[in-house]
């Protein structure tokens, strides 16, 4: 009777292992087919400098992000030098550590009028961490004027990368992705874009 016990124990432990390793096998294989269906692409964010509803323009082949801010400050899309400071400090040329021109630019004319609304909060060649603050302006004195006070943002140099994405949200706040760049050719570099930014748009 005991050996018939034992037996069955045996045979029940056997069974229960086998399952246990074959549902284990399972798991893997599908965490593997998972992994390969999971495309990442590689590359670099430049995220919002502003808070506000976004528009996005195409001009002589380039995107531009319109931001209307809800406030007069900006921040620092990424991290780079500030390559080239405009008349007046309303522009400015920041080039990212991962090899990104970005021009930030408030409204669209640059007129002695509104000299006094800009605070640039930066120098020309500085170095700039991500999300630093590098601008105070008054968008209501700017509109009073009659100029538009939007935030502009564009990649200068898109054609040094193969792929790149803009944001498809309406509505955007400070620090979230606005831009993603990528470099290596579209096959060897196919992108999730990505968990949390799936609204973003390929563009190429």
């Amino acid at each position: 009777m005991d050996t018939f016990v034992l037996a069955a124990v045996g045979i029940l432990s056997a069974m229960t292992g086998f399952w246990i390793g074959r549902s284990l096998q399972w798991n893997l294989v599908e965490d593997e087919e998972a992994y390969k269906t999971k495309k990442i692409l590689k590359g670099n964010e430049i995220v919002s400098p502003v808070t506000g509803e976004v528009r996005v323009t195409e001009e002589n082949g380039k995107k531009e992000m319109h931001i209307m801010p809800e406030q007069g400050k900006i921040y620092a899309p990424a991290a780079g030098k500030i390559q080239k400071l405009y008349p007046m400090g309303s522009a400015m040329l920041l080039e990212t550590e991962f090899g990104a021109k970005v021009l930030l630019k408030v409204g669209e004319h640059v007129d002695d009028m509104y000299s006094d609304c800009y605070r640039c909060r930066v120098m020309e060649h500085e170095y700039v961490r991500k999300g630093a603050l590098i601008m105070e302006y008054d968008p209501k004195g700017i509109a009073a004027g009659g100029a538009n006070p939007e935030v502009m943002v564009s990649v200068q140099n898109a054609e040094a990368f193969e792929q790149m994405a803009v944001t498809e949200l309406a509505h955007m706040k400070v620090g979230e992705p606005l831009i993603y760049v990528a470099r290596g050719g579209r096959l060897q570099v196919e992108g999730e874009l990505l968990e949390n930014r799936g609204e973003m748009e390929l563009f190429w």
